[in-house]
């Protein structure tokens, strides 16, 4: 069976207009947001590839949500014999690897640490008033110049008004201690 020559013109513009429709209608799918822990063992392997002596020494977010996942995480990985460092940035749990001309941090995250949302939970225990997006969270190593350095969750929020940050203990969230910067 054939379509008459002259309905053709019209199914095709309804068939257009329903292609348009459904693109413009349709929601995008929602970037996936993760924990800092979720890409943990993508971003050492590629470590792995980059340099096999390659060590995690430093996790950080600057756009970290209200539940503890961010939609991407930067992880500093070491080279003791190179002497040289790299950036993965994890986005959507894909990982890119960019060596970097810097070293900011060479020493290891020692031990295991609890995840950034169990590290949010902890700084609200602690009294971080932390309920909006844009939340800093950063898992590095402190006191090298003291000989003794220890690994660190820094928890940190901001407003018009101040800068409020808990440092903790990684492992199990105790508050080491508590910044507030006022602004104005």
């Amino acid at each position: 069976m054939t379509m008459p020559k002259r309905l053709i013109a019209p199914v095709l513009a309804v068939a257009s207009v329903t292609v348009v429709a459904s693109m413009i209608f349709t929601a995008a799918p929602a970037l996936a947001a993760s924990t800092a822990k979720a890409a943990l063992n993508e971003v050492l392997a590629h470590a792995k590839k980059w340099q096999a002596d390659a060590v995690l020494t430093h996790v950080s977010t600057l756009t970290a949500k209200a539940d503890g996942t961010a939609r991407s995480w930067l992880y500093t990985v070491y080279s003791p014999k190179l002497k040289k460092s790299a950036i993965a940035t994890a986005r959507n749990l894909e990982v890119d690897l960019e060596e970097v001309g810097r070293n900011t941090s060479v020493d290891p995250l020692a031990g295991d640490f609890m995840d950034s949302d169990k590290a949010l939970d902890a700084a609200r225990k602690a009294g971080l008033k932390a309920s909006a997006d844009g939340i800093g969270l950063g898992l590095t190593t402190f006191g090298q110049a003291t000989g003794k350095p220890r690994v660190y969750w820094t928890v940190t929020v901001m407003d018009d008004t101040a800068i409020s940050s808990v440092t903790l203990d990684p492992k199990d969230g105790t508050l080491i201690k508590r910044d507030n910067v006022k602004l104005k």
